[in-house]
């Protein structure tokens, strides 16, 4: 070895050791910062977090807010939070978990909320809770589920009207027959001897038509038919759970549901003298339930005219002053008629 080497290798140990340490430094730094990261992670994740070792416990943030408490440190204090029957409950399948190593998800009731709970065992004694709030999707599933069941006990009483209908009567777009009713199927003779009428009319951009048979019957059978169809019509809206009103092509009020006279405030005796459409107006803006409007006899005149002109469903918006959004459809219907269907939007 020359001189030259025999300096330098003293420096360059020293060398290596310094960038060893230097990466050492570094590295743990870094493994500080991810564990920083980490635990910043879980204390302030979506789902509330239980970790139990030996009846000793942490609980982050997240489940803090939850359930409004305080940090706490013991499992008996934990479970104090809780009703004897949930109590049992985490106990039960707590217990399990340590021992046997089974998972388990459960729903935890408590204060009018509701808990998906989800329990993981580790090692060394230890096992997790995760924590997630359902309340909020489980009341809109709630409440979609409540929707669902009204528009199907609509679509059968709508069904059995149009059973009962004493004509037969059929649906079709183009040359496809989509729904005919049971009087459709009398023999071919009874069909063949009807006057039959068709009426187009559109849903969602679609074309469709509604044929429908009449007998020709003298002017009195055909008056009692008509009042037998017209009586029909008025049980149908009275009938109905939706908000619905039935005007003749006079604009005179045939019929109205229950939910549409509580919607707009109707006293029974006022809808039994048959008004007309006018003074529906008069009596909804007396009780405050439409904005003012400056000329309000050439305003109802408009919305009068509108009967004579609708050919098709027209979709309308009403904001009132007391802050409901009402959704209407106005819809054309037997000989001239409108049907108004009325929906509270505002919640």
């Amino acid at each position: 070895m020359d001189l030259m080497e025999i300096l330098l290798s003293p420096i360059c140990g020293t060398i290596g050791l310094g960038i060893a340490v230097l990466y050492h430094i570094l590295r743990t730094k870094q493994l500080r910062r991810n564990l920083s990261i980490q635990y910043d992670m879980l204390q302030n994740g979506p789902t509330g977090l239980v970790f139990v070792q030996n009846d000793r416990l942490l609980v982050n943030k997240t489940f803090c807010l939850m359930l409004g408490i305080k940090r706490m440190s013991r499992w008996d204090k934990f479970l104090d939070l809780f009703s004897n029957e949930t109590q049992i409950l985490l106990m039960d399948k707590c217990r399990q978990l340590k021992k046997q190593k089974i998972p388990f998800v459960e729903t935890i009731y408590h204060q009018k909320r509701i808990f998906i709970v989800q329990g993981q065992a580790g090692p060394k004694n230890t096992f997790t809770l995760w924590w997630m709030d359902v309340s909020q999707s489980r009341k809109k599933v709630a409440k979609e589920k409540q929707k669902n069941k009204i528009l199907t006990n609509q679509k059968k009483l709508l069904e059995k009207a149009w059973e009962t209908l004493p004509f037969p009567a059929f649906i079709r777009q183009g040359e496809k027959s989509l729904f005919a009713n049971q009087a459709v199927g009398n023999d071919a003779k009874t069909l063949n001897a009807l006057h039959w009428v068709s009426l187009p009319f559109k849903m969602d951009e679609l074309a469709y038509t509604l044929t429908y048979g009449q007998e020709t019957h003298t002017e009195e059978e055909l008056q009692s038919l008509v009042r037998e169809v017209t009586n029909a019509h008025q049980r149908l809206c009275q009938e109905l759970p939706c908000s619905v009103c039935l005007f003749n092509s006079s604009g005179q009020l045939i019929t109205c549901s229950k939910p549409f006279a509580k919607l707009w405030q109707l006293d029974e005796k006022w809808i039994k003298r048959k008004p007309n459409y006018e003074d529906f107006l008069d009596v909804v803006q007396e009780k405050g339930l439409m904005n003012r409007v400056m000329d309000f006899a050439q305003y109802k005149k408009q919305q009068r005219g509108q009967f004579a002109s609708l050919s098709e469903t027209q979709e309308i918006f009403l904001y009132l002053p007391n802050g409901k959004i009402i959704h209407r459809l106005m819809i054309p219907f037997a000989s001239g008629s409108v049907i108004l269907l009325d929906e509270d939007k505002s919640t």
